[in-house]
């Protein structure tokens, strides 16, 4: 091979590397855009099943069996009830167990979305295994010292729409409300607004065996007319 046919090849061979390489980087990425793409579209499929589940949970917390049709078995259809919902909100909590290995935005809500979940999955257990307590099941109930109203959102009014919100939560033994979770919900920002209220009560922790502890608590947040009513405290659990 002459000098030049040989010079000729290497040029050749060159140009040949650098179009791999263009063509390399460019697959690299496409697969790439691809990858990012079928998390996003993970995330919003994940999404959208936790809102399903929300939807269930709310079913099962609006039908509890009526001791009035079932009076000689109530206590085992209420407990089976129980274990039903406790259930529904374990299959939540794996939903947001997928959620956060995508590292959506937003962890730390996501976290503390993953944490009550748990808590309200767990089976009915006696007092003694547990750190929330019912009303029934302190010597002194957690007593509100405030308890402001929800804002009334922009986007509500603008619909002239209201409804009521339902939230379950606890009042903890460290003075702050956690574990807010909405048992009956309404559009157009109402629940939001509601449980952002929610975090600002104020109170008394609760007391059991001489010492401060946590408790459960539902509160009732109304929309009517375009404004908020004070929360307040309903006569039945759920």
């Amino acid at each position: 091979m002459t000098v030049r046919a040989r010079a000729s090849m290497r040029k050749l061979n060159r140009t040949f590397l650098v179009m791999l390489l263009a063509a390399c980087a460019r697959a690299s990425s496409l697969s790439c855009g691809s990858s990012l793409q079928d998390q996003s579209a993970s995330l919003t499929e994940l999404e959208a099943k936790l809102r399903l589940q929300y939807a269930a949970i709310e079913r099962q917390i609006a039908a509890p069996p009526d001791p009035q049709v079932f009076p000689t078995d109530w206590r085992l259809r209420l407990r089976e009830w129980q274990d039903e919902l406790a259930r529904r909100f374990g299959e939540a909590a794996a939903t947001v167990d997928q959620i956060i290995k995508l590292n959506p935005p937003n962890q730390d809500l996501w976290q503390e979305r993953r944490e009550t979940l748990l808590l309200y999955s767990q089976p009915i257990s006696s007092p003694e295994s547990r750190t929330v307590f019912g009303s029934g099941e302190v010597e002194k109930r957690a007593r509100v010292l405030a308890a402001p109203p929800a804002p009334y959102p922009d986007q509500a009014r603008l619909v002239k729409a209201g409804g009521q919100v339902r939230l379950r939560l606890v009042l903890a033994a460290d003075g702050n409300v956690k574990y807010v979770f909405p048992i009956k919900s309404s559009p157009h920002g109402l629940t939001e607004s509601a449980m952002e209220a929610a975090r600002l009560i104020k109170f008394e922790p609760a007391i059991r065996n001489g010492r401060p502890v946590s408790q459960f608590a539902t509160f009732v947040y109304e929309f009517k007319q375009g404004r908020s009513l004070p929360p307040y405290i309903p006569t039945t659990e759920f």
